[in-house]
């Protein structure tokens, strides 16, 4: 078997399974169009087959009563293969993605300390005893595994994705099935050998892969199913919509992680130019393609063209290259329907908007076969327009000017999202102001996704989802509450 190119089945009950109508699609690496590999393409009659074996599972009790114990040693030997194996998966990253093999190492990384942290959870219960009117009485309050849960995860984070809601699942006791990104399923793939391999019971984690037509019928019968208690969503907001509609078939719990528009605000007494370095990372880490990205740029007008020249400084240092070397810091866009998307944006910013720097594809002649498209900047752009409310998904910047915080949270709040934002400030005070104001998820006061706090919640208001994941409330996701009243005779 060519290892650049290897074929990958479903994985069902604990073993690799050729899809049902024995089809396969093939993935080419976006960076250099060599093919990267050939995986079974799913349908809907491998879907309900994943359900089936997950709800079985379920059902009689075997994963649900497994002791904690023992479900902590699965995870911390999963973490740790994991590692062990960080630069196999990196690399798979690497083809089927093009994302830059030092960012794949850290989401490997990433996914190991999420398997261990979850570990640790999988060891905590929660209990109370009740008895303040009735000393002969015993109240409890339980924590259940919700059941079967369907993780459908996007290409972006294509490993860190899957563990962040597969962690939380299998240290609460449920039984799951999971369709990765036809853009990059390999990395679930080998995720359930290993686990497996950790000795994961048969029929616990069931994968489905299928190619993009096909991965909508996939998902949608997931969502619908009234064998699935839960969804995990992770996508575009108006796939998470229709994933919401279907899941209504059961009134199945639903957990949403869509689309963002971040606004990082920049006031004259912050650190300048350690912000500005960090707003280019904001919106170009991982090519652009994160829906925390800070995309868009609060200004004051009093820094406003210092500022600027400042980001098209740093924005020529980012290194456009080949995704295999470690000195490359923004690899190819996932695919060419990607790279023409945001390519188009960019051609709607030159129409409204200044263009400061980047624009279209590198000149390196070298780079002409990946889907590239440089850091792009543009400035003076009206929150109003399209350019500043749609997520492009890609490399670009709107920069925009504001005088007042008051007039800075307004515009910040003007987006149909509410995912992340950034404030920079040395008044800690504006910066509780700002934070408390702005309606997000989360939020970043003095820097930008690179604090290096691991395990806090991560979702978002408004067209940014619902629920939450990572931290103890990713754990609460996957378990119901139950209340026992007993009265001792």
């Amino acid at each position: 078997m060519d290892p650049s190119n290897p074929q990958f089945d479903l994985w069902l009950d604990g073993a690799p399974r050729p899809a049902a109508s024995g089809a396969c699609f093939e993935r080419h690496s976006p960076y250099d169009g060599a093919p990267s590999g050939v995986f079974a393409d799913g349908g809907e009659e491998d879907a309900e087959r994943a359900v089936d074996i997950a709800r079985r599972e379920f059902d009689t009790g075997r994963w649900p009563t497994t002791p904690a114990r023992r479900r902590y040693e699965i995870l911390t030997e999963t973490a740790r293969l994991l590692t062990a194996n960080a630069q196999a998966l990196a690399e798979r990253m690497v083809l089927e993605s093009g994302k830059p093999i030092t960012l794949a190492l850290g989401e490997v990384a990433s996914s190991a300390r999420c398997l261990q942290y979850y570990a640790g959870l999988a060891l905590s219960t929660e209990g109370s005893a009740i008895s303040e009117r009735n000393p002969s009485a015993l109240g409890l309050v339980l924590r259940e595994p919700v059941g079967v849960a369907a993780l459908i995860t996007a290409w972006n984070f294509p490993l860190l994705g899957v563990v962040c809601k597969l962690a939380p699942a299998l240290a609460a006791g449920c039984t799951v099935v999971a369709k990765p990104s036809h853009l990059c399923p390999g990395p679930a793939m080998l995720l359930a050998r290993y686990l497996t391999e950790a000795g994961l019971p048969d029929g616990v984690f069931n994968v489905v892969t299928s190619q993009l037509e096909q991965g909508a019928v996939v998902g949608q019968h997931f969502a619908s199913s009234l064998k699935v208690d839960k969804v995990a969503f992770t996508g575009s907001t108006a796939s998470g919509r229709a994933v919401m509609r279907a899941a209504a078939v059961n009134t199945k719990r639903v957990a949403l992680e869509l689309g963002g528009k971040s606004a990082n605000i920049v006031f004259p007494d912050a650190p300048l130019e350690e912000a500005a370095r960090t707003a280019i990372g904001a919106f170009t880490f991982n090519s652009g393609q994160q829906c925390s990205a800070g995309s868009r740029l609060l200004l004051h007008r009093d820094i406003h063209d210092e500022f600027v020249a400042m980001l098209a400084e740093h924005a020529s240092a980012q290194v456009l290259g080949d995704p295999r070397e470690a000195t490359t810091t923004m690899g190819p866009l996932i695919s060419g329907r990607q790279h023409e998307r945001v390519l188009g944006y960019i051609d709607l910013g030159r129409a409204e908007a200044k263009l400061v720097t980047g624009g279209g594809r590198p000149a390196d002649p070298a780079l002409e076969r990946g889907y590239f498209v440089e850091p792009t900047v543009f400035d003076e752009v009206s929150n109003s327009s399209r350019l500043a409310q749609e997520e492009v998904f890609g490399p670009v910047l709107s920069v925009i000017p504001f005088e007042t915080e008051e007039e800075a949270v307004t515009l910040a709040n003007d987006s149909a999202y509410g995912l992340a934002g950034g404030v920079w400030t040395g008044s800690m005070d504006t910066a509780l102001r700002v934070v408390k104001g702005v309606r997000t998820g989360k939020m970043f006061v003095n820097c930008y996704n690179t604090a290096g706090i691991d395990d806090m919640p991560h979702g978002g208001y408004k067209d940014s989802g619902t629920g939450r994941e990572f931290g103890q409330v990713g754990l609460e996701e996957f378990q119901e509450l139950k209340t026992v009243q007993i009265l001792l005779r």
